[in-house]
């Protein structure tokens, strides 16, 4: 299933994210929270149609 195979591609790299956070002074509650948001906002270079339609 694709969705294992990006799961077990990118946990241990989130993983090693939101420890580096925490070295650096962010609890992992901001951390997860703030990467939720990033998610949820940016495009990551996929472009996507006005909304609307045109």
């Amino acid at each position: 299933m694709a969705l294992g195979k990006a799961a077990a591609f990118l946990e241990p790299r989130l993983n090693v994210l939101i420890a580096e956070a925490a070295r650096n002074g962010i609890t992992a509650d901001v951390a997860v929270a703030v990467l939720i948001d990033l998610l949820d906002t940016e495009s990551f270079g996929i472009k996507t149609p006005p909304e609307g339609g045109e």
